[in-house]
């Protein structure tokens, strides 16, 4: 086991895995399916588990961008409702100023 850990790889090929030396070393065990019969053990649970994991990542990956997006546009909101909110109010207030001076001019008093 030792020695195929040690043994060099070819240039661009992966090294073996723990895995993969156990299966050289030791050998497939046989594994009854039922329907199928005897064969290898099958690997697909640690498979199995890697592609839900990375499945499940990639959810919660989409589910954050989802989330960002519906964020920014309420941001988006807020900041127009707040532009839409000062501007009324810049506009109530000269409205404000020219009701004094037309009371002033109909009164005959300054302001």
């Amino acid at each position: 086991m030792l020695e195929l850990q040690s043994r060099p790889t070819l240039e661009g090929s992966q090294p073996l895995s723990e895995d993969e030396i156990c299966d050289q070393v030791l050998g497939r065990r046989p594994y009854y399916s039922k329907g199928l019969g005897w064969g290898p053990k099958p690997k697909a649970r640690r498979t199995t588990s890697a592609s839900s994991s990375s499945t499940s990542c990639l959810q919660s990956t989409q589910k954050k961008i989802e989330l960002q997006a519906k964020l920014n546009e309420a941001l988006e909101r807020i900041q127009v409702q707040d532009r839409n909110h000062q501007a009324l109010a810049s506009q109530s207030e000269t409205n404000a100023k020219a009701d004094r001076r037309l009371h002033s001019c109909t009164t005959g008093t300054t302001t």
